[in-house]
């Protein structure tokens, strides 16, 4: 290429990056409104779903031999993650942010440092949005934590 068609290519892709920023920043406002409806969609299901489903666990296991430690958002007081402990395990925890769900596991590297494994959302137990904060997906994320003890 001559300098003058480099200087047109260059031209092309700073009019089409200008674009794609004015279309992202007109779509901010329905991603904003999207996300804070799937942060709440989350408190509720952690608080419908997911910590009763623990109590019952707790419950059903032999005493000491499952415990959960729930996490509220300060500003309103709701369930936005919980970490529970099978055994002498290590921890597990679900918290959710914005709408997403992370579930990691501590020390599971097998490191002295503790280091987290992050399940992935397109790996068993496929857990990604409050629509995934379900008895099944969490009877399977505790199932595959008693496996891997």
């Amino acid at each position: 290429m001559d300098a003058k068609e480099l200087a047109a290519k260059f031209v092309a892709k700073v009019a089409g990056t200008v674009a794609e920023k004015e279309k992202q920043e007109t779509a901010i406002p329905d991603d904003n409104a999207k996300r804070l409806k799937d942060a709440e969609d989350c408190k509720s299901a952690m608080t419908e779903v997911v910590i009763p489903f623990l109590c019952e666990l707790k419950d059903c296991f032999p005493q000491d031999q499952f415990s959960f430690h729930p996490q509220i958002d300060l500003s309103d007081h709701k369930f936005v993650g919980v970490s529970f402990r099978v055994g002498d395990g290590p921890v597990t925890t679900i918290s959710t942010t914005f709408g997403n769900v992370i579930v990691s596991h501590s020390g599971a590297s097998g490191s002295s440092k503790g280091i987290n494994l992050v399940y992935s959302h397109e790996a068993e137990p496929f857990i990604l949005n409050s629509g995934d904060l379900t008895r099944e997906k969490i009877s399977k994320l505790v199932e595959m934590v008693i496996d891997n003890a």
